[in-house]
């Protein structure tokens, strides 16, 4: 099995996470975006982070990815709480993975957002970025509204929580929009952001 990643991505993260947590055995490849290499070109034609390649099988897209490697066979890791087995619980499919898209879009907003500041446009001279801003605040109070004292699924570190913190985190390293101030969430960050897996795939500068 072989990881495409990069340091900093967070979509990656989350793979390396589950990685991490499973104890699955795997070759990590450090992938420059700029100049990818042949074989995961081939192998990925979003030319994005992660892709997982298992024997003949390539996989991209982070979710995607994570739920592959939770169907794998072998230890399921011994973190507390532990590692979420499924994306979704099945007596709360639609619920679950509604919230776990919504996460998904606010990490596509904020992506989108910090490219565009990158690149020295304002939100007075994009209407794009204004919306996305926009779109961030919404789904931040949505979340928020919606979040426990134990994450997203109590006696579980859920799919939803690891998308939720990582993308926060994230945020906070490449601060495309201010998201603090909402207790829930930061409670959330609070609790797994010194998770051994979380520490071991913390982006550099």
């Amino acid at each position: 099995m072989k990881l495409y990643y990069t340091v900093n991505s967070p979509y990656a993260r989350k793979v390396r996470v589950v990685l991490a947590e499973r104890s699955i055995p795997h070759e990590a490849v450090l992938v420059d975006l700029a100049a990818p290499p042949a074989d995961f070109s081939r192998a990925n034609p979003n030319l994005k982070v992660p892709c997982l390649v298992d024997g003949k099988r390539a996989l991209f897209e982070s979710n995607l990815v994570v739920d592959y490697l939770l169907k794998q066979s072998g230890p399921k890791g011994s973190g507390q709480p532990p590692l979420a087995s499924t994306l979704a619980r099945a007596e709360h499919h639609w619920d679950d993975l509604l919230v776990l898209v919504t996460i998904e879009t606010l990490l596509d907003s904020a992506a989108n957002a910090y490219g565009l500041k990158r690149d020295n446009i304002t939100p007075e001279q994009s209407g794009t970025l204004r919306r996305e801003l926009k779109r961030i605040e919404s789904e931040l109070d949505w979340l928020e509204a919606r979040v426990g004292p134990e994450g997203f699924i109590p006696g579980v570190f859920s799919i939803q929580d690891l998308n939720a913190v990582i993308a926060l985190l994230w945020m906070d390293f490449r601060k495309p929009a201010p998201w603090r101030g909402r207790k829930k969430l930061e409670a959330l960050v609070a609790r797994y952001e010194n998770r051994p897996s979380l520490q071991a795939t913390k982006p550099g500068p």
